[in-house]
């Protein structure tokens, strides 16, 4: 079965400065999700453009929608998964832990 998720990379390389090692675009289609993984050395920020879902940060669970914006610490994990008949797409950012 193919991926139900695409990422659209929307800056790369020199222009991401090196701190930030990702900066795109994320959809995901209804029924599937981003499954539960951590960061370590970095943190992660998602950004609601549109769509319904539910965000698992580390052990509390809570619905997002448009508008909404998300935060996964250095050391901590989260997942989401799309709700609804509409696709949830949302900006996805990591950045590198100062040092």
């Amino acid at each position: 079965m193919a991926d139900r998720h695409t990422t659209e990379k929307l800056l790369e390389g020199e222009r991401l400065s090196g701190k930030v090692t990702l900066f795109a675009k994320v959809t995901i289609l209804p029924g599937d999700e981003l499954p539960y993984h951590e960061h370590h050395g970095e943190t992660e920020t998602y950004h609601i453009l549109s769509g319904e879902g539910m965000y698992q940060d580390n052990d509390k669970t809570y619905p997002v929608q448009a508008g909404m914006t998300t935060f996964c610490e250095d050391g901590s994990g989260h997942a989401i998964s799309c709700l609804g008949e509409e696709p949830l797409v949302f900006l996805a950012m990591i950045q590198k832990k100062a040092e």
